[in-house]
């Protein structure tokens, strides 16, 4: 409301979200009922949503302005209701981004008054008002506009709203009053409000009924008679159908029952076709009746591509490992067998080589006596009283034949006793070849290995030197590209430089000019990267004195020449700007950032780079001062 505490010299003010302040006809055109109360609010799509959570993408439009939420009026009646909408936007000079910042001195109808943001909406809102934002100097204003006719309710095809009863509200239209069709040049679209509306939730009646276009009948009308003549299809394919019920027999007295596995076909080694045939026992499913009945009666099979599958994935890789199993068993009993025969083979080798030095003995002949041998010793006495006895010949042949004989027998007996007492010995030593053997194998594998693993260090360090060796002729390529672009670049800054001396070498010196060319070089100075092709030198530097640049040098700067500087440029420059100017420059000389950039590395004279860093000092120092005057600090 309007401060009555303001004095004449002062603008009045206006606050509050009452309307009708200044108009006491407001209240009418804006409120539905006349004890209504208005209140406004900022729309922002992530009210409600937590920091965390990131915004529904399907709530948020490409043209929404998080940073700048709309306004919106919300209108409450007596019964506790509430009705919302955009505030409409203002009309906006050439120029003028927004609508600025509130509370501020306005225009309206002639008069000043300082203004509040809700009474400024208040003014939007009204059909016979025009708010206008003006650009600076000029103050936004408010005029009183010719209100247009309304519409007949034929013409714009809606229902007008009545103060008697609760406007029917549409989330895609907007509230109208008795003003008519004022709404129409209210600032904004259907998009902004379309973005709200799955977010509507309290609404009291349905939305009116549109009407319908001729266009929309014609298509609605087509529509159903596709739909019906679907219908008809389906109802003369059903009635086909039905007459085919007879057609099947079913014999149910079978002892293996098939069921309905009769309608798959014999597995014939093809792939497998379904077979998909109407059961007539069965009533027909209406939702998948149009797409059963759609070509044609059934699913035949038309090709012998793929064998039925008559076992399990898992079966099948059972058996397959079983498989394996057994592979795995009869290899290993092939390898024992084999190592087996071998040890009873080099067994039998070697009995043959023993039985291979006892002599071959001849058999006693018929008239030689049958002898009792037991233990290898014969008796001299019982043989002599047999031949006494028989009376047959005794000859000193048969007997030396026979004592060769038994002799042999002895020494083969007592040979294949000692082989049998150094049986261990000679498998010990046959255990020590083995071991020997395996002892070499082990180290020709190893010496194997290590020439192999030799060989792979070998081709590693090769190729980790040529991978060195390309770096490095690649960085020597790059760092060769890189010094002829600082080449270039500092060969174009030069003429460039040169250039801008010869603007500022001419005409009157005055302290505009001095500022202008202050702020020129110092751009320049700040995008800069100085290096050894573009060193740093004093006539780069923008030095703030007010010394042409023809006579300038390295002495003429100093504390009051800075100060003189500022002071002569401060009348012609805004107070936020001239603050922001001395702030800028106090960074610019500041020591730390000379160092950060490495300004005075580039400088290869000793005595050159002391005056520099001398003279950037005495700038920084005078500054400082000014700096502080200024910010408060």
């Amino acid at each position: 409301m309007a401060s009555p505490f303001a004095g004449p010299s002062s603008p009045r003010k206006l606050t509050g979200s009452t309307p009708g302040i200044l108009d006491s006809t407001q209240r009418d055109r804006l409120l539905t009922f006349s004890k209504s109360t208005l209140s406004f609010a900022s729309f922002n799509p992530r009210t409600a949503t937590s920091s965390q959570l990131t915004p529904d993408a399907r709530k948020l439009s490409l043209n929404e302005e998080l940073y700048n939420p709309k306004r919106v009026v919300i209108e409450t009646s007596p019964t506790g209701e509430s009705f919302w909408r955009f505030v409409p936007k203002a009309r906006i000079d050439e120029g003028v981004v927004d609508e600025g910042d509130w509370p501020r001195v306005i225009d309206i109808c002639g008069m000043l008054y300082e203004c509040s943001q809700d009474q400024w909406d208040i003014y939007k809102l009204d059909p016979l008002y025009e708010c206008r934002v003006r650009a600076p100097p000029a103050s936004s204003t408010i005029i009183r506009v010719s209100p247009k006719s309304p519409e007949s309710p034929q013409s714009n095809g809606k229902r007008t709203s009545s103060k008697a009863g609760i406007p029917p509200l549409n989330p895609r239209k907007k509230l109208h009053t008795g003003s008519g069709n004022s709404s129409l040049d209210l600032g904004y679209d259907d998009d902004e409000v379309e973005e709200v509306e799955d977010m509507i939730v309290d609404q009291t009646m349905p939305p009116p009924p549109r009407a319908r276009s001729a266009s929309l009948r014609r298509k609605r009308e087509e529509i159903s008679q596709i739909r019906q003549q679907r219908r008809e299809n389906i109802s003369r394919r059903a009635e086909k159908l039905s007459s085919r019920e007879d057609e099947f027999n079913f014999n149910f007295s079978t002892e293996d029952s098939p069921g309905r596995s009769q309608s798959v076909p014999v597995d014939n080694g093809g792939k497998r076709k379904a077979t998909l045939l109407v059961d007539p026992l069965r009533a027909a499913d209406l939702e998948v009746e149009e797409d059963l009945f759609r070509t044609t009666f059934t699913y035949k099979q038309t090709a012998q591509r793929k064998r039925t599958r008559k076992t399990s994935p898992g079966a099948a890789k059972r058996e397959l490992d079983i498989q394996r199993a057994k592979r795995e068993r009869r290899r290993r009993d092939r390898q024992q067998a084999k190592v087996i025969g071998r040890r009873q083979q080099w067994h039998e080798q070697f009995m043959q080589e023993v039985y291979a030095e006892v002599p071959d003995l001849k058999s006693p002949s018929n008239d030689i006596p049958a002898q009792n041998i037991g233990d290898g010793e014969y008796d001299d006495d019982s043989g002599s009283e047999d031949e006494n006895w028989n009376g047959g010949p005794s000859t000193d042949t048969s007997f030396d034949d026979d004592a060769a004989r038994v002799a042999a027998i002895a020494e083969s007996r007592r040979k294949l006793a000692e082989l049998e007492a150094d049986r261990p010995l000679w498998e010990e030593e046959a255990r020590k070849r083995a071991l020997r053997q395996r002892v070499e194998e082990e180290s020709q594998r190893l010496k194997a290995e290590e020439r192999k693993w030799a060989d792979m260090k070998r081709a590693e360090v090769e190729a980790r030197q040529a991978e060195m060796h390309r770096k490095a002729q690649e960085t020597a390529e790059r760092t060769e590209e890189q010094d002829a672009t600082l080449r270039e670049e500092a060969i174009k800054r030069q003429r460039e430089r040169r250039q801008r001396e010869q603007r500022w070498a001419y005409g009157h010196w005055t302290p505009i000019r001095a500022l202008e060319r202050y702020r020129v070089l110092s751009e320049a100075f700040d995008t800069t990267k100085f290096n050894v092709y573009d060193p740093l030198t004093f006539h780069v530097i923008p030095w703030p004195i007010l010394n042409p640049p023809a006579k300038m040098s390295v002495e003429d700067v100093d504390w009051n020449a800075v100060e003189l500087f500022f002071e002569s440029v401060r009348p012609h420059m805004r107070s936020q700007d001239f603050k922001s100017f001395v702030e800028k420059s106090q960074r610019r000389f500041h020591p730390d950032r000379w160092r950060s950039r490495g300004l005075l590395r580039t400088v290869a004279d000793e005595a050159e780079r002391s005056c520099l860093e001398v003279a950037a000092t005495t700038v920084a120092q005078a500054l400082t001062p000014l700096w502080r005057d200024i910010t408060g600090r």
